[in-house]
């Protein structure tokens, strides 16, 4: 399993647009054979503030949905949307068990 966690700080004025695009791209990779979960979260506190959360069955499912055309809309804006640089961390996980 594939998790990945990537952090972003959006423009106040981009933020219905990112709104938008967010929305596109986490319908369409729900879709995705492979994927388990995917979300984009807004922090509460920051507004402007939003952490991607996925979870991919293997390396195949992220290649199927690197291919998205909702991905390629969103990475094609970022420079935009941004104030900053993305910031993420990959896991792979080998083991996983329920808790609590």
């Amino acid at each position: 399993m594939i998790l990945y966690r990537v952090a972003l700080t959006v423009d106040p004025g981009q933020l219905e647009r990112a709104y938008h695009l967010f929305a596109e791209l986490v319908e369409a990779s729900r879709r995705v054979p492979g994927v388990i979960d995917f979300d984009i979260l807004q922090d509460p506190a920051n507004p402007h503030r939003f952490v991607s959360i996925e979870v991919y069955a293997d390396e195949a499912a992220v290649e199927l949905q690197d291919k998205l055309p909702q991905l390629q809309a969103v990475m094609d804006t970022l420079p935009a949307l941004l104030t900053s640089s993305l910031t993420g961390t990959k896991f792979i996980v080998s083991a996983s068990e329920p808790w609590p």
